[in-house]
């Protein structure tokens, strides 16, 4: 932190003008300012104006905000400050008493200005000095661990911030099972060393302290130092000298205190604060077991030892947390900061203030925040509590120990001795009588849990603890009261919770706020502080925002011109080729009139995500939808392509796998323009207005987007398997990431373009099918292919700045009564756009009344079964970059406790319902469509079910449940409607999927949004409430089955392997899909009829052991669920494209949207590789059957 400026007045009022330059700031501003404070900070603030005719334009400004402090939300991890207040000054563009949240930003100047007597006290002047101190930062990195635990924690100079925590299963040592755990060990090891890679910056030398008990933190070292030589990771080796180990009783964090005292450490960090301050609890608390009436704790025993004069010169020491200072009622902190000031000022005394994130500042908070080192002893301090001693009584002793034992000592145990008592006369019958009836007691407790030993086995941690109490005949009915029965409200009331509360009106207004202005990722945080506050105020009180620190691109500039040679005589035969502009494309789309978001002067331009930079001129050449099957037929066709600009229609495929087709085929560009074509019957060639005068597409309309190759991973491209958190270490991103440029661009700058290959190349109309038909044929383009003549050439320009900057998911939950099963509830909230009213906000608007609608229910005493988790992702739009990174941070717990991932993407654009899930959810589905009413119905009464076909698709990629299905194993599902070939064009990725088009015709009555909410929450509570998971396991081995005749389908037709191998390997996996489902027939049949048991049966409370039996059997049945999806995961992933784990679902690598079945196996068939075709016949085999076994367990 640097001064700029201050200026304090006698009074105690005053300013400070602050730099803060590094993030461990933020946690000194944090502890600097209060509530009632004037804080002056730049901000980014939302102006809405209204012009003279009443059309009303939302721009985002830079400007200078003063509010009056209210809140302040500090988050540790992020080291993220966010102030919340109202606006004390008026400015141009707001009013005294307006509510802003002022982001505190590193490298930008904050003024803070106190006022009112004793403002700047001297504990606030003393944090400006510490604060401001150029050596109060030691950063110092400790792994805490034991076998198979290990605690990743960082030492800045005023906080220990856990930054990791690793848990590895390890297999204990038995006889002859040595080697499992030896590998167990290494994989820990792998996983710890891995983290700390990823977290620690080797460039920079700083103690790395290693600890545990034993010899594990020893074997790290080694493990780290022998992985160094071996992989040749030069940064890694020379950490030598950095590594320090000690010795600790545990892995647990608590434990850093211990080894902060060890010599080897204080010999390196004696001069720290965490050091110093470490040694002074070490002080009081030896003191404390000397009991010589020196150290004494507790507010109101320092309080008055302080009153005796005893904390002052000579050696008296106030101890003091700085949370103490954080209180928020002025009375409160004036009471500390005068006993500091009486200590330091009168008495003489030291004043130390301890850090409450420091682990020596926890040891002080656990003993009331406030201790103090006496110059002399003082023992009267309890008596003044009011403890008399009892004379004349036999009582006296224990009433003595009983005072000297007081929670205040709780360290101290006084140890009496006195004469022995006369024996009693009737001792021996005495002692008889106790033996007698003590064995009587044990034996009646051993027949009361003997039978607990020939119950189904089970694991009895993870959120079922309270089950071990239900096996006793006192204790309520596992998991609660009214299990299986809803709690606090029935499932029927739920239901009719989660229909009544979603309101047109709200969801209305939801997505006005989200699409008035833009919204890309990383440029959102107002919006997620929004959604935050939103869902606390709908009662999810525990909202927060996880951030990641994630690798993307903002555009700068871009061109496309279309370039004509013209060749100038200069003198005799010397002539000079030169090239005029015949066309310019705009690259920009028209300001609507009707539609204010299109005419903000801060509306994103045209741009796609993770494009290369490049300046190209050449020739170009139509490709039509660019797939790899498009290309194909080109090369057949002997089309030059190589140094070539492609022209691509959107379509048919991701977007990104034509720009890398195209680049794998040596093309210089690509160009991608939507064309009518894909807009049904809704064009202008059928006589509809465009856009906003109709229902057609708007000619300038331009789809923005990612063009990263999501066939090979999601997230962040430079932390592909980890976590993107602060200070991760960055990959090589070229794998994954286009190296050639590209643009998008409108069917009104595409025409001129199209139109100069008329004539050149072959027509699309003499290839083969896939290259019918056109929506441009009316306004004379004949989509010849080219290449253009050596004449034409188009000059593509495209100007990208990437960089690594936060982004900003919004996680909220609701505890249920089960900790370890978890529904998660997910929308992403960022658009490329100033707009997105159809994507993401329709999913958004669904979301907030969603979330509505659980709060309501909350309120009326419902307490879910099953936790339930929302989130609101950042970052989808260019790698589904926030829900993927949350994935990788908590994968451990989702592999443990998640149940399934609800998505809804894109709420509504249209009237036709879509679904596409894991086959597990397809019962859910159903079941939730058929219980809410169609917006669309031909006749009266019909629910969704009912004016739906019923087909669900496959997941592939593009949303966020890609982590979730693909990578973790977790059963997912995606809900949308969307447009009939009759509805109004949808702008995608547009200006135009705006409010106003939303408002006019993508869903005027705010029906569909409500329907989609309706639907999603009472999947969700089916999910949540239900006593035995709705799974349907069955259905999952009936859609395998119809999987492996697809595959065989398509061998039979490829000629590769000897026929008889090949038809070997499939009919072993047909056999194995067969044993699959004959095991899910039995698992599915006594999950049904443990289901009517539980719900008819009622067991007395002295069968208590057939309770105990019927929950275990319950928790039985829902891990074969829960984990069923699990067991198609295959560690090493997919050939080529290891991020994705699961055998039987991933995008296609060739379509990327669309999912592939079987792809590892369906890829091989199409490569005509018969050892890989082989391969994935066993490894999917081997899959089915560990499905198979775990259900048959």
């Amino acid at each position: 932190m640097r001064l700029i400026k201050q200026n304090f007045e006698r009074d105690g009022s005053g300013f400070v003008t602050l730099f803060p330059e590094d993030p461990e700031d933020m946690w000194y501003a944090y502890n600097l300012i209060r509530p009632k404070d004037l804080l002056r900070a730049s901000a980014i603030r939302r102006v809405t104006t209204e012009s003279s005719t009443g059309s009303t334009s939302s721009t985002r400004v830079h400007t200078t905000l003063t509010i009056r402090v209210a809140s302040l939300d500090f988050d540790p991890q992020s080291s993220q400050l966010h102030v919340s207040g109202r606006i004390a000054e008026e400015t141009k563009f707001t009013k005294v008493g307006q509510y802003h949240t002022l982001d505190l930003e590193l490298q930008r100047n904050f003024t803070l200005e106190k006022d009112g007597e004793e403002a700047w006290d001297s504990v606030a002047r003393g944090t400006i000095k510490e604060a401001c101190d150029p050596v109060k930062s030691a950063d110092v990195w400790a792994i805490v661990m034991q076998e198979g635990l290990a605690n990743l924690a960082v030492l800045t100079g005023a906080r220990t911030v856990l930054r990791q925590r690793i848990e590895v299963s390890i297999p204990r040592k038995r006889g002859g099972r040595a080697s499992d755990h030896d590998k167990g060990l290494e994989r820990f090891f792998q996983t710890t060393l891995d983290t700390m890679l990823r977290q620690i910056d080797l460039t920079e030398s700083k103690p790395i302290l290693l600890a545990s008990p034993g010899f594990t933190a020893s074997s790290f070292q080694k493990f780290i130092l022998d992985t160094a030589i071996r992989t040749g990771n030069k940064s890694l080796a020379a950490q030598k000298a950095n590594l320090v180990v000690v010795h600790s009783s545990s892995g647990h964090l608590h434990s850093l205190n211990e080894v902060l005292q060890s010599p080897e450490v204080s010999a390196r960090l004696k001069d720290t604060q965490y050091a110093r301050e470490g040694k002074l609890m070490d002080d009081f608390m030896a003191l404390l077991r000397k009991d010589d009436g020196r150290a004494w704790y507790g507010p109101n025993e320092v309080e008055k030892a302080v009153e005796k004069g005893a904390v002052g010169r000579g050696g008296g020491v106030l101890l003091i947390s700085n949370a103490l200072f954080r209180a928020q009622d002025v009375a409160i902190r004036r009471r500390w900061v005068g006993l500091a000031d009486k200590v330091r000022d009168v008495e003489g005394g030291e004043v130390r203030t301890l850090s409450s994130e420091h682990e020596s500042g926890k040891r002080l908070d656990g003993l009331g925040g406030i201790a103090a080192i006496l110059t002399f002893p003082l023992d009267d301090l309890d008596d003044e509590e009011g403890v008399e001693i009892p004379n004349g009584n036999e009582n006296d002793l224990q009433t003595i120990e009983m005072s000297l034992n007081s929670e205040r000592t709780p360290l101290l145990t006084s140890v009496q001795v006195f004469p022995r008592r006369p024996r009693y006369r009737h001792s021996t019958l005495r002692r008889f009588c106790t033996v007698a009836l003590s064995t009587t007691l044990l034996v009646a407790v051993a027949l009361f849990l003997v039978p607990l030993s020939w119950l189904p086995h089970q694991d009895w941690n993870d959120g079922w603890d309270q089950g071990s109490q239900s096996c006793l005949h006192w204790s309520p009915p596992y998991p609660h009261k009214s299990w299986p029965a809803s709690q606090g409200i029935s499932f029927e009331e739920l239901q009719k919770v989660l229909t009544d509360t979603p309101k047109e009106a709200k969801a209305r207004e939801w997505s006005e706020y989200y699409a008035s202005g833009p919204h890309l990722a990383g440029k959102n945080l107002t919006q997620a502080l929004w959604t935050r506050e939103r869902w606390q105020q709908f009662g999810i009180p525990d909202s927060n925002i996880v951030s990641y620190d994630v690798y993307i691109n903002y555009p700068l500039g871009h061109r496309l011109a279309l370039l004509e040679s013209n060749t100038t005589n200069i003198e005799g035969d010397v002539s000079r080729q030169h090239y005029d502009v015949r066309y310019e494309c705009t690259m920009e789309e028209d300001v609507l009139g009707k539609d204010p978001t299109t005419g903000l002067d801060n509306r994103v331009p045209t741009f796609h995500g993770y494009s290369a930079s490049g300046d190209v001129t050449a020739q170009y050449v139509y490709v039509n939808f660019g797939t790899y099957w498009d290309f194909e037929d080109l090369v057949k066709a002997n089309i030059s392509l190589e140094g070539k600009i492609a022209i691509v229609k959107y379509g048919r495929g991701f977007r990104g796998l034509k720009v890398k087709r195209a680049q794998q085929l040596g093309m210089a560009g690509v160009v991608i323009y939507s064309d009518p074509q894909q807009d049904g019957e809704i064009t202008e060639k059928n006589g509809y207005q465009a856009y906003p005068h109709g229902p057609a597409r708007n000619p300038s309309s331009v789809q923005r987007g990612s063009v990263m190759f999501i066939d090979l991973a999601a997230g962040d491209p430079t932390t592909i398997g980890y976590p993107s958190k602060p200070g991760a270490p960055r990959q090589n991103a070229s794998d994954v990431l286009p190296s050639i440029p590209s643009v998008p661009i409108s069917y009104q700058d595409a025409l001129p373009l199209l139109r100069s290959l008329n004539g050149y190349g072959p027509p699309a109309s003499s290839f083969n099918e896939y290259w019918q038909g056109g929506g441009l044929d009316y306004r004379n383009v004949s989509y010849n292919v080219g290449p253009s003549p050596s004449s034409l050439k188009l000059r593509l320009v495209n100007q990208q700045e990437y960089v690594t900057t936060p982004l900003w998911n919004v996680i909220g939950i609701i505890n249920g009564t089960l900790a370890n099963e978890v529904v998660i509830i997910g929308n992403h909230r960022d658009a490329w756009i100033a707009g997105g009213a159809g994507d993401p906000n329709s999913g958004s608007a669904a979301l907030n009344e969603l979330v509505r609608s659980f709060g309501v229910a909350l309120e009326k005493g419902w307490k879910p079964l099953r936790t339930i988790v929302f989130g609101s992702w950042d970052g989808e739009e260019y790698a589904l970059i926030g829900s993927t990174e949350w994935v990788e941070e908590y994968l451990p717990w989702l592999s443990n406790a998640a149940v399934a991932y609800l998505n809804v993407d894109i709420a509504t654009t249209g009237p036709i319902f879509h679904a596409a899930a894991s086959p597990v959810l397809y019962k859910t589905i159903d079941e939730a469509t058929a219980l809410v009413q169609s917006p669309n119905q031909s006749v009266s009464g019909q629910t969704v079910r009912d004016t739906w076909d019923g087909y669900i698709g496959n997941l592939g990629s593009g949303s966020d449940f890609t982590a979730f299905q693909d990578y973790a194993g977790v059963p997912s599902m995606n809900l949308q409607f969307s447009g009939a070939p009759d509805s109004p064009v949808y702008h995608y990725h547009s200006n135009y999927d705006s409010f106003h088009w939303m408002d006019t015709y993508g869903d005027k009555d705010w029906h569909y949004h409500t329907t989609t909410t309706k639907i999603w929450a009472l999947a969700a509570a089916s999910l949540v409430e239900s006593p035995i998971i709705p799974f349907n396991a069955t259905t999952y081995a009936e859609s395998l089955a119809s999987y492996v005749k697809k595959v065989k389908d398509k061998a039979s037709q490829v000629n590769f392997l000897d026929s008889k191998r090949r038809q070997v390997a499939l009919h072993n996996l047909e056999l194995a899909v067969g044993r699959l489902k004959n095991a899910t027939l039995r698992f599915d049949h006594g999950a049904s009829l443990l289901g009517e048991q539980i719900k008819h049966e009622d067991i007395p409370w002295w069968k208590w052991w057939q309770r105990v039996k019927l929950f275990l059997e319950v928790k039985k049945v829902n891990d074969g669920y829960k984990y069923l999806e699990r067991q198609f995961l295959y560690e090493k992933g997919l050939d080529g494209r290891s991020w994705f784990k699961h055998v039987v679902y991933a995008p296609g690598r060739y379509t990327g949207y669309a999912g592939a079945t079987f792809p590892g196996l369906i890829e091989a068939v199409e490569d005509k590789n018969g050892t890989a075709m082989e391969k994935w016949c066993n490894i999917i085999e081997e899959r089915i059957d560990s499905a198979t076994a775990w259900l048959s367990r």
